[in-house]
């Protein structure tokens, strides 16, 4: 909402995605996800706790998923990278340093297609490189005690770091959004916030004019909610504003964000590169990717949310009630994709997965895979939509039918009788005339350009017929007289 920002505020992001690999990055250890419900301390080995004369070895599978998520962000895949040792001493860093990539990672230069304000509009951001490191392990603080689980300790992040193309908080979460879809969609993370799957550092700064060098940045550490990140934004904007006007200096600093209190706290001052001591990781040898790697990465059929979205708009002319329902998530939106290819209509299929599907679905907290019915069943009530061969308030019926009950759509129109007519084609257009000629301005209003009107006349036929009359024959007839 860039209304709301008197002076323009810049702002990059450092994303920290979890990959979702079978093992941790440099050991065979399991690459747990559920820490809060793992016993401490399991998932460990010389390796990721830091043991003397333990060497790592890079793990083939983090590596194709660290590929993967390069291609997919548009990135610049270089054939030979290098790991760096960042080193600073932490409790929760047991080798006494980190293994990540400065100098030379693996993926360079990407960018990210995203849409904005509802949908309406295109941004794109640059993606400066997303870059493998290992996780640090876990403190636990609790009874005037510090515990660590080093089972979090080598496990494989993506760090992702933009450019400072965002100009305002709202291009910021539509950007996540879609990363966090990315990701999701191509089984690379479950990017879950909440379990910090996927955490968010914001680099912000602000000046007053376009031509002014950018001014000190302040990074807000480690955010993992979307609304967190959009009320971070707006208070360092205020807080740095308000410096500003009193002509007091703003450091270059980490800030921690207390959400509860609306409020942020210095961490520390920003540390350079210097600071970190970064030289070539000695022993980790300089990565060679082979032309096999290459190629498959090449021939990975990625999902990309923002093409699917753009196919939504343009050839579909999908409103962003049925695109947020269908984009909601991966089995939801591979149930659509998958009803589309069956000469289904595509609005009249979201309409029903928007309406009283998701409704449904919202209320019992479960999946679309979890429902009573399968895809074929749901397929052949779109068919029967489609055909309008019941109304639709009737259709609504059945389908709350087939969300308690499972059965199938025709089972349940047999059942209560709504395939049973009782008008004959002759009756039908004599009660048509009718209804036409008691609404003489009405008609008027249709031939006068207003074809709306023409759903009055099916509503008021059908009323007339007790609801036994095909609407998609009432339909027909109305038009063919008019």
């Amino acid at each position: 909402m860039s209304y709301k920002y008197t002076m323009l505020l810049t702002i990059w992001l450092e994303i920290h995605i979890k990959l979702n690999s079978e093992n941790k990055m440099f050991c065979q250890c399991k690459n747990e996800q559920n820490f809060d419900t793992l016993e401490p301390n399991t998932n460990i080995c010389p390796v990721c706790t830091g043991q003397p004369g333990a060497l790592p070895t890079l793990s083939e599978d983090v590596l194709l998923l660290a590929l993967k998520l390069g291609k997919a962000l548009n990135c610049k895949i270089n054939k030979e990278s290098q790991f760096d040792r960042k080193s600073y001493f932490y409790p929760d860093l047991p080798m006494g340093y980190q293994i990540t990539q400065l100098y030379k990672p693996t993926n360079t230069d990407g960018e990210v297609s995203f849409f904005v304000n509802n949908y309406e509009e295109e941004k794109k951001i640059r993606i400066l490189d997303a870059h493998m490191e290992n996780d640090t392990a876990k403190m636990i603080h609790e009874w005037w005690q510090s515990l660590i689980d080093f089972n979090r300790a080598g496990t494989p992040l993506i760090e992702i770091v933009t450019w400072p193309d965002f100009s305002n908080d709202d291009e910021v979460v539509e950007f996540l959004k879609e990363l966090q879809r990315i990701v999701r969609y191509n089984n690379i993370s479950n990017a879950d916030m909440e379990k910090w799957q996927m955490r968010v550092d914001v680099n912000i700064s602000i000046r007053k004019n376009e031509s002014d060098p950018l001014w000190t940045r302040v990074e807000l550490k480690n955010i993992n909610s979307f609304w967190m990140i959009k009320r971070a934004i707006l208070h360092e904007y205020n807080r740095q504003k308000t410096l500003l006007e009193k002509w007091e200096k703003i450091w270059q600093e980490t800030r921690m964000r207390n959400d509860t209190e609306w409020i942020s706290k210095m961490m520390r001052s920003k540390e350079d590169a210097l600071d970190y001591r970064y030289f070539p990781e000695p022993d980790m040898p300089t990565l060679q990717l082979d032309d096999e790697i290459l190629q498959k990465v090449k021939d990975e059929n990625l999902i990309i949310p923002h093409t699917i979205i753009k196919k939504f708009k343009q050839e579909y002319g999908f409103h962003k009630e049925y695109i947020n329902a269908l984009i909601g998530d991966f089995d939801t939106l591979m149930a659509f994709l998958e009803l589309s290819k069956q000469w289904l209509k595509p609005k009249n299929i979201a309409k029903w997965i928007s309406g009283s599907i998701s409704a449904y679905m919202k209320e019992n907290f479960v999946w679309i895979n979890n429902l009573a019915f399968d895809l074929k069943q749901l397929s052949e009530f779109i068919k029967i939509s489609d055909e309008w061969k019941i109304m639709d308030n009737q259709m609504k019926i059945v389908m709350d039918e087939m969300l308690k009950t499972g059965k199938w759509a025709q089972e349940i129109i047999a059942n209560k009788w709504f395939d049973t007519p009782t008008v004959n084609d002759n009756e039908l257009e004599d009660i048509i005339k009718k209804v036409l000629a008691n609404n003489p301005t009405i008609v008027e209003q249709y031939k006068s350009g207003k074809t709306s009107t023409l759903w009055f006349f099916v509503w008021q036929v059908m009323k007339q017929t007790k609801w036994k009359a095909n609407p998609k024959i009432v339909w027909e007839i109305i038009s063919k007289i008019l």
